[in-house]
């Protein structure tokens, strides 16, 4: 025998009278309908239960749950089960308000696909489907997806066939994506926020790993009229010690070789930035900015080094840019030098070519004078 109680005691009485006389009628105690019941203005006296216990009948078929508690600490919240609108032309659906608030908490629209929400067992809630494996399992034949919106944006997550995306359907870009058959460790960050490319291990910022014997990533700006992008690749090398390559992709090898020795190969020339030079280089020309010999010699014995060049200690590491400026400011001096040398030798040389001319006419008119007494 089907007992419903509390819950249906006023629809049961309200189904013992005519519809048209709308009275009222409170009774009390507890009461029970042995057979199927039903309530509303649209029942009628030869009613086809089926298989159902009850029937609400009518145009308007909203239930309310009216709570009456008075002690304090009892929640008193009333709600609603409204099915369908109840203005011309509304919208078919099952929904639960709050009816303090007038919220509708959930609603359940008429001609919902089937499985539209499924709630197993174990607890898992399947949206598309009745056998959820997950906790949250979405299934749709084409393209499942999650949308995430506030008042002026939206995000997307979408996963198919294809692979996984985040979309931002405002721009129509998909900003991350991951194919399907990607393999393991694709992509990690760790809890430090280290991003690991082929490892779930990175050991810095940012690590790059493959199981083959080099490795390397690429770097490209599309919009370059010629080459495009440059790899930058780690290799066991020829010593298999370890080589760094700088590539520019362009099919004619790398522009850039380091290897573990600190050895550096350059396919080109090599220009620096800095730092200057302290002498001054050039204006030892366009500023006369010499050094006397005798002070320069005298500072090189003394410092035991070219003024400028510096010290270069064995096995020390030399700054190559300031070094060659010494250098030169070095290399200009002695320039210098040499050609105020050469100014003296071309004066001593022409000196002893007048002494030497008149060194001759001294022995010439020596020997006209000895051959003259010899006539004698």
């Amino acid at each position: 025998m089907l007992r419903l109680h509390s819950a249906l005691r006023l629809l049961a009485i309200a189904s013992v009278f005519p519809a048209a006389t709308h009275a009222q009628t409170l009774l009390s105690g507890d009461h029970s309908v042995d057979g199927a019941l039903c309530v509303g203005e649209g029942c009628s006296s030869s009613e086809d239960f089926e298989d159902f216990a009850l029937k609400i009948k009518q145009n308007n078929t909203w239930l309310k749950f009216e709570d009456t508690s008075s002690t304090s600490s009892f929640p008193t919240n009333d709600w609603q089960i409204r099915v369908n609108d109840s203005l011309n032309g509304g919208a078919g659906h099952f929904s639960i308000v709050d009816d303090e608030t007038g919220n509708t908490i959930l609603r359940l629209d008429a001609g919902a696909l089937n499985a539209s929400l499924h709630v197993a067992s174990s607890g898992h809630v399947g949206l598309g489907t009745t056998i959820p494996t997950d906790e949250l399992h979405i299934f749709d034949s084409l393209d499942p997806s999650i949308t995430f919106e506030e008042s002026s944006w939206k995000w997307k997550l979408a996963g198919n066939v294809e692979g996984f995306y985040l979309l931002d359907p405002q721009n129509s870009a998909i900003p991350f994506e991951i194919r399907s058959g990607a393999p393991a460790r694709a992509f990690h960050i760790n809890s430090e926020g280290q991003v690991g490319l082929g490892t779930d291990t990175p050991d810095a910022p940012l690590e790059v790993s493959d199981a083959d014997s080099f490795s390397f990533f690429r770097i490209t700006a599309r919009g370059a009229p010629v080459n495009q992008s440059v790899d930058v690749v780690f290799t066991q090398g020829p010593l298999n010690t370890g080589e760094l390559r700088y590539n520019i992709v362009d099919g004619d090898g790398p522009e850039m070789r380091l290897n573990a020795d600190g050895d550096l190969v350059i396919r080109g020339t090599l220009t620096t930035g800095g730092p200057t030079c302290a002498g001054g280089c050039d204006a030892v020309f366009t500023e006369r900015r010499i050094i006397p010999e005798d002070d320069y010699a005298a500072r090189m014995w003394a410092d035991g080094h070219l003024p400028f060049v510096g010290p270069t200690a064995p096995e020390a590491p030399i700054n190559v840019s300031e070094k060659m400026g010494g250098m030169l400011n070095a290399l200009e001096h002695a320039h210098v030098f040499i050609e105020r040398q050469n100014e003296r030798i071309a004066t001593l040389e022409a000196e002893k070519a007048a002494q030497d001319d008149r060194m001759a006419q001294l022995e010439a008119r020596l020997m006209a004078l000895e051959t003259g007494r010899g006539a004698d």
